[in-house]
Formats: C-alpha cells, sequence, structure tokens
C-alpha cells in the first residue's frame, strides 16, 4: 500500500512541473526594454511658403535743372528809341543806358560792336545842342585835351569837322583813359545827340576812321547814326 501512495505522489510532482513551464517559450525578463518600432510616425509636411515677388520702387527720374529764364528784350522809353532807331551801322546788341550818364543827358543807349576795334558804343541824346555842346567840351577838358588841336590821327587831340566861327559846335576828339583804352567823342549838332566810342586799344585813329567810314560829303561827319525819318 505504501508503494503505491509513493509512486503515485512521485507521478503527479511530475506532472505539475510539466505544467508550470509554457511550451517553446522562454519567460519575459523584467529589465527588457519594450520592442522599438523600426521607423517613427511620419510628420506631416510643413507647408511651402512662397515668398512674394518683391516690388521695386520705381526709379525716380532724375531731378532736372531748373530752365534759365529766357532773356527779355529790353524796354525802351519814347527817347531811348528814338536814339535806337538812328543807328545806322556799327553798333549791336544795345540797351538802355540809365546810370552814370553824360552831363545833362535825357537819354542813353549803349551797343556792342562787330568791329574789332571797338568794344562799347554810346549814343546820348541832350535837350538842345547847347547842353551837349557843354557836356563833350566838359569832358574833353577833364581829359586834358587841348581843344583845336588836330584829328585822333595825332594821338590825343580835339577840333571841329565842319568849318565856322567861335566855337563850331560840330565836333570830334580823341583821349587815352587811365586804363590805356583809346575813346572817341562826336557831337550831332541838330539832333542833339553825343557819341561815345570806348576801343580796345591806345589807336585812336582807328576809332575816328569807324566813326567816319564811307562819308562821301565835305566836310562830312561821322556815318555811326542819322536823326530817324
Amino acid at each position: 500500500m505504501s508503494r503505491i501512495v509513493l509512486v503515485a505522489s512521485l507521478v503527479a510532482a511530475v506532472v505539475l512541473a510539466a505544467c508550470g513551464a509554457a511550451p517553446n517559450q522562454s519567460p519575459s525578463s523584467p529589465s527588457a526594454s519594450p520592442p522599438i518600432p523600426s521607423q517613427g510616425p511620419t510628420a506631416a509636411p510643413s507647408p511651402v511658403v512662397t515668398p512674394p515677388p518683391s516690388v521695386e520702387p520705381p526709379d525716380s527720374p532724375a531731378p532736372s535743372a531748373p530752365a534759365s529764364p529766357e532773356p527779355t528784350a529790353p524796354t525802351f522809353s519814347d527817347a531811348e528809341r528814338y536814339l535806337l532807331d538812328g543807328v545806322l551801322r556799327g553798333a549791336i546788341d544795345c540797351e538802355p543806358a540809365r546810370d552814370d550818364l553824360p552831363t545833362g543827358a535825357i537819354a542813353g543807349i549803349e551797343c556792342d560792336s562787330p568791329e574789332s576795334a571797338v568794344a562799347r558804343i554810346g549814343f546820348y541824346l541832350f535837350e538842345n545842342d547847347a547842353d551837349m555842346l557843354d557836356a563833350y567840351l566838359a569832358r574833353m577838358t577833364a581829359e586834358g585835351v587841348t581843344l583845336d588841336s588836330g584829328g585822333c590821327v595825332d594821338g590825343e587831340s580835339e577840333g571841329a569837322y565842319t568849318p565856322g566861327e567861335g566855337t563850331v559846335p560840330y565836333r570830334d576828339g580823341c583821349f587815352i583813359n587811365d586804363e590805356g583804352f583809346a575813346n572817341y567823342r562826336a557831337t550831332l549838332p541838330g539832333a542833339h545827340v553825343y557819341i561815345g566810342i570806348l576801343g580796345r586799344s591806345a589807336d585812336t585813329g582807328a576809332l575816328q576812321s569807324f566813326a567816319w567810314l564811307g562819308s562821301q560829303d565835305t566836310p562830312g561827319n561821322p556815318t555811326l547814326w542819322g536823326e530817324p525819318t
């Protein structure tokens, strides 16, 4: 009886041992890490933002220089227009002269000249021949020119260009100013006009020749100006 009980106990022990182990599987170790997935979750792609095309400000036009004002034609008074209308030759680009007129003059114009020997020409109007002659003689005296001393071909000289007794009002003369330039002066009685020429050199004879160019009369007169008709 005891042998049968012993055998039965051994069989039961074997069966219990066989049931405690899982077939074909090893128990997991507590320290084993959980399986790592081979690839993480795919992140959603970021949207591609295309920047707007840059807009360059239009080139500003380069500032243009202010237009130069058109030169305005000088305005002549009636007396100045009278002088301008009487110019016959040798004078261009005339303008009114209102400063430093000869003593007693009531109007004047001053002009450039195409003549190489001439720098400037002035025409001056007076109320009468007496005022005109006074201004002429005062200038000659101030410049130290001896009256009735001859023609401009002789240098600083003065005289009447029409014969007569006493102080003949038809006169012309020359002098050299402090800067070394020749000056010519002439009177035109009747029209009450006094002419002044400034030269570019000390050649007084060249100025007188220019003033009398083309004179065909005897005794003749300067040909730069004539009374307007």
